[in-house]
């Protein structure tokens, strides 16, 4: 993929490079998936954005492989699945209680 512009799904690449790791990537899924959801276009769905990734990275379908880059599918298909209007996490901070 070098030479070529970044997907505007995967403005950083993060997810084509830990899925072309296959095997050797380390993970955890979980800190990419999140770290991608960052760096997103305020304006972009993810749940749009991670069909887009399943298509064009072509693991929408099929078995997932083992290990952490097999995770990062899994949860890029839950993700893609969400059903439109679903509450969606926020990823702001959140507000600490005042202590007693």
């Amino acid at each position: 993929m070098a030479g070529q512009c970044p997907l505007r799904e995967d403005p950083v690449d993060l997810i084509g490079q830990a899925l072309a790791m296959g095997p050797d990537f380390p993970g955890p899924a979980e800190d990419v998936l999140l770290s991608w959801m960052l760096k997103l276009d305020d304006g972009l769905d993810p749940v749009a954005a991670a069909a887009v990734l399943l298509r064009h990275y072509g693991v929408a379908e099929g078995p997932v492989p083992a290990g952490e880059a097999g995770r990062l599918i899994v949860l890029l298909r839950k993700t893609a699945a969400c059903p439109p209007g679903a509450p969606r996490p926020s990823l702001g901070r959140r507000r600490r209680r005042p202590r007693d």
